[in-house]
């Protein structure tokens, strides 16, 4: 009979690419979803789901029952409320996105699970950080969420015992990710908004990349290692440029001075904390972390996964390339 794994937050872009690879491997795979997140492709798909979550210890005991290893994607990455408290915001990124994985690993250890894969975030470290031994610093409540799940997770497995290693990804792209048919669609309209200079280079993997090494880190890396998974920096200029030209379209791109988008934003980012606000609905205009990350280079060292054997599937123009190609928003 085949070895069962399980994937928490399957129904996620990440989560149903891995569960695709981990099927075609051979492996039966069974998906942890939430209720109502959709999960009707991947029953297509012939794959089994459970309805749980994270903050239900019985559904994850049971999810977790006779598996061998335990992918952990299932995350809280931006709440659907337009505006709520700040308190609210971080309350739910701290339940979902560090107590949930606490949760998730201590079902693992008591089902006999014997490998953990967390996915956590570059955010969780921060733009100034370039190798995993680092010392994390965090801008955002979603990079601190991420980050206080790690040091859940090295709890969890300091008390039973628990394999694992971390995986964090740049910003993943592919078809079907939300954040890049959004930006197709900007640059086919032809007018495409630019904080900054735009010569500061995003964190960025295709996601086939991100999985050749997530299995290669689950495969090769030492219980409780990091690993950077991103590939080599290039210019928000340099990506947009790219993308329009597979595109074949030439948008105008509208440069907004960081210098006066920053501290609008800071102070907007004041504004609602002086009344205990937040507005994930206005992303980075309204949160002055986000915006620096947003505006950042980054820069990660990936020498870790590289010496395990790990290399990007297609150089990032080319994985742009087959993006644009494949993706539902491309001129058919």
């Amino acid at each position: 009979m085949a070895e069962i794994v399980l994937v928490t937050g399957a129904a996620g872009f990440i989560g149903r690419s891995l569960a695709a690879r981990l099927a075609a491997g051979g492996l039966r795979v069974r998906c942890l979803v939430h209720a109502g997140s959709g999960a009707g492709a991947l029953k297509a798909a012939g794959l089994d789901c459970f309805e749980g979550d994270l903050l239900d210890k019985p559904s994850l005991e049971k999810a977790a029952a006779g598996v061998s290893a335990v992918w952990h994607l299932g995350a809280l990455v931006r709440p659907r409320e337009f505006m709520l408290s700040r308190r609210e915001l971080a309350g739910r990124f701290q339940a979902v996105n560090a107590q949930g994985t606490e949760n998730m690993a201590r079902a693992a250890a008591a089902a006999g699970v014997k490998r953990f894969i967390y996915f956590s975030s570059i955010s969780a470290g921060g733009p100034a950080v370039k190798t995993e031994e680092d010392e994390p610093r965090p801008l955002t409540v979603y990079g601190r969420s991420k980050l206080a799940g790690e040091l859940a997770l090295r709890r969890a497995a300091a008390e039973t015992g628990l394999d694992f290693v971390i995986v964090r990804p740049a910003m993943i792209y592919g078809p079907g990710a939300q954040r890049w048919e959004s930006l197709f669609k900007l640059i086919k309209k032809g007018l495409v908004p630019v904080p900054g200079s735009g010569n500061y280079t995003p964190s960025v993997c295709w996601i086939e990349s991100l999985i050749d090494g997530a299995l290669i880190a689950a495969e090769k890396g030492a219980p409780g290692s990091i690993f950077n998974i991103c590939e080599e920096p290039i210019t928000l200029n340099d990506l947009t440029a790219a993308l329009a030209g597979f595109l074949k379209v030439k948008p105008l791109f509208i440069r907004v001075p960081e210098a006066l988008l920053g501290p609008a934003i800071r102070l907007l980012d004041k504004g609602l904390a002086a009344f205990g606000l937040a507005a994930p609905g206005l992303n980075f205009l309204a949160d002055y972390g986000s915006f620096k990350e947003a505006v950042s280079s980054w820069s990660h060292d990936t020498s870790r996964l590289r010496a395990l054997g790990w290399r990007p599937a297609l150089p990032t123009r080319e994985a742009f390339a087959e993006t644009v190609r494949k993706s539902r928003s491309a001129p058919v």
